[in-house]
């Protein structure tokens, strides 16, 4: 009676696993971009009145922007790139005083970089900053596969996972009634241990940014719960995984 109520709990509980392959977690799309100028070795932004009015007519849920600074060729290269990451700052200061403040935010110290041949060393002097809309997946009570992977054998997050990391961890901000269940997974041979150790650690990254650990349970599925058949590398690797299931709570 007892292994029959196991293995009839054991199929309901992969059972929801149906289908979850075709679950993409997020969009990401440009929606935007704009190229700030600055004055010969200044980080000043020239107008920064306008640069705010233009972030601030879009009107985006979730988001991610990327900043990108250069330089012209003036001076030494060490200079060069402490005056980018000086224009980064300043640019970042005005994003973090928009309504993106709560966006994911990157940058990129390009300085003397160049992609084209062209001596144009005013055009250089500038942080280019793209907007990208995010339309996460958000299905309650059912698994979705947040990509995030990990290295073989470990709870190590391959770095290739930590956006979609920081994009569960904008959502459970700006949505304090959403709490989450972990399902941890391995490939292969089964690993119950493992596949629970890597539910935790998302767990632990999302409580360091801020998440209370009481919106978050763990569990996990050893290699009971596979989305791809093992027969390449590439697949084991996507199985070695964390997927996601929203509990929208009744109140904050």
């Amino acid at each position: 009676m007892g292994m029959k109520l196991y293995a009839f709990i054991l199929v309901l509980s992969l059972f929801s696993y149906s289908g979850l392959q075709a679950q993409e977690f997020a969009e990401i799309k440009l929606a935007d971009s704009v190229s700030i100028s600055f004055d010969v070795g200044s980080s000043v932004v020239r107008n920064s009145t306008a640069f705010l009015n233009k972030v601030n007519h879009r009107k985006l849920a979730y988001g991610k922007i990327k900043l990108v600074a250069y330089t012209d060729t003036i001076g030494s290269v060490s200079y060069n790139k402490a005056l980018a990451s000086k224009r980064l700052g300043s640019v970042l200061k005005l994003v973090e005083s928009s309504n993106m403040k709560d966006f994911i935010i990157d940058t990129l110290n390009k300085n003397e970089e160049r992609r084209t041949s062209r001596n144009d060393e005013e055009a250089f002097r500038r942080v280019d900053v793209f907007v990208y809309e995010i339309k996460p997946t958000i299905k309650y009570n059912v698994p979705i596969n947040l990509r995030i992977n990990f290295h073989s054998g470990s709870s190590n997050i391959v770095k290739g996972s930590m956006e979609n990391m920081r994009i569960l961890e904008m959502l459970m901000k700006s949505d304090t009634t959403i709490r989450i269940k972990l399902n941890g997974h391995v490939c292969c041979e089964p690993d119950m241990k493992l596949s629970v150790d890597r539910a935790e650690k998302v767990k632990s990254y999302l409580v360091e940014q801020g998440i209370q650990a009481n919106r978050i349970s763990c569990k996990g599925y050893s290699n009971e719960a596979k989305l791809f058949p093992e027969s390449n590398e590439i697949n084991k690797s996507r199985n070695m995984r964390v997927d996601v299931v929203f509990i929208k709570s009744e109140r904050k």
